[in-house]
């Protein structure tokens, strides 16, 4: 049997840690807190996240990045550019409206690779976890608004046995 120990901590604190622990080549898993990544991330879910590197983060991904603010945000990579300095990622939440701008390398710390919630455990490098992230990244792009043919497309979609468990 194995136990699981937690730390509890600040935001402030979080964040250092975090970022500590990733950058030293370490996994960390904690409980996610907030709305802006529903539904396939929730309140409450326990999530395992691997130290990023750049070039296996793609379009879809859910990273952990720094704000300017210290403060660090999980949120899904929308696209990826190279520059002179390395790449950089538009990274935006899936229920905000507007992205946090283009992130660069240096301030994206993890990827998400595992969600726990209740008995289930999700893989986010499963092919259909995939696809729903890259159709919430065409949501985000295109601005599909609450009215219309893609609202009722995404409705129709959340309801197909093949995304239900993972959405609702």
């Amino acid at each position: 049997m194995t136990v699981q120990q937690g730390l509890t901590c600040t935001l402030s604190a979080f964040s250092g840690l975090s970022v500590e622990l990733l950058h030293s080549g370490k996994s960390l898993k904690f409980q996610a807190h907030g709305f802006s990544m529903r539904p396939l991330l929730r309140d409450g879910d326990l999530l395992l996240v691997e130290p990023a590197k750049s070039r296996k983060i793609r379009v879809g991904d859910v990273v952990l990045f720094s704000k300017p603010s210290g403060s660090v945000v999980l949120h899904r990579v929308l696209q990826i550019k190279t520059g002179l300095d390395g790449y950089s990622f538009l990274i935006q939440g899936d229920q905000i409206p507007t992205p946090d701008g283009w992130i660069p390398q240096d301030r994206v710390h993890g990827r998400i690779v595992k969600v726990e919630r209740s008995d289930q455990q999700f893989d986010l490098n499963k092919p259909i976890i995939r696809i729903l992230g890259l159709l919430a990244v065409l949501r985000s792009r295109f601005g599909f608004g609450r009215k219309g043919l893609p609202f009722h497309l995404e409705r129709a979609v959340k309801r197909l046995p093949l995304f239900y468990r993972y959405l609702i």
